[in-house]
């Protein structure tokens, strides 16, 4: 008897480990750094491009999946979310391999007066729990989404990147511009008023969540 206590006091010490790690608290990875996401291609119809992106526990890029694929734009924004540093996932103080969504909207080229709108067969794009991960964590989804406005008369094009806070409750709490760009910073931020999101889950349970947005402004075409 006196030999099977110290193993049974180290199985209760290991239970208790394991028992704290699962309830310790988790949080969403983050994106700490961008480069320029601009692409020289002309977005005819639908230029929204939403990306499942998996992270290992170092915040590197491990696999990307297209939630959301227009076409031609997909490989330019898997290439610009792999040069981007990540802050990973934390189950309490421990970076684990996590899920991230991450989105790209390549603005159509301006058209006279019209205003560039998404396709009228939008649906939702919402991402789905992965098997094998240490957290039950489904990043935040696009229920719907807006184009931003092109300033009058301008000649300029590129990108701008921001990361936002959706709530619990699928609400934008605040904005953080990773890379800016006059004057598309303000038309960015304020396409994203009407946006709209669903919360993140963990468990089954709505949380808070950072989501990377990149908005790609095109080439103006040349007016004769």
């Amino acid at each position: 008897m006196k030999r099977l206590r110290p193993a049974l006091g180290l199985l209760l010490i290991g239970c208790i480990a394991v028992a704290a790690f699962a309830h310790a608290a988790f949080t969403p990875p983050t994106v700490t750094s961008v480069t320029d996401a601009y692409l020289p291609y002309e977005v005819v119809f639908d230029g929204l491009v939403v990306l499942d992106v998996s992270l290992d526990k170092r915040g590197n890029v491990i696999e990307t999946q297209a939630l959301h694929d227009p076409g031609a734009m997909v490989p330019a924004a898997v290439t610009s979310v792999r040069t981007w540093k990540v802050k990973p996932g934390l189950l309490g103080n421990s970076a684990i391999p996590s899920e991230m969504t991450a989105v790209f909207v390549y603005r159509p080229r301006p058209n006279g007066p019209a205003a560039a709108l998404p396709p009228k067969d939008f649906k939702p794009v919402l991402p789905h729990s992965r098997t094998g991960q240490k957290t039950d964590y489904v990043p935040a989804g696009i229920v719907s989404f807006a184009y931003p406005d092109y300033p009058a008369n301008s000649v300029a094009w590129g990108s701008v990147i921001v990361q936002i806070t959706v709530n619990s409750e699928g609400r934008m709490e605040n904005t953080e511009v990773l890379r800016g760009m006059a004057p598309f910073t303000d038309l960015a931020v304020d396409a994203l008023r009407n946006w709209r999101f669903q919360a993140a889950t963990l468990n089954g349970k709505p949380v808070s969540s950072q989501l990377p947005i990149a908005f790609i402004f095109q080439t103006p075409v040349s007016l004769p």
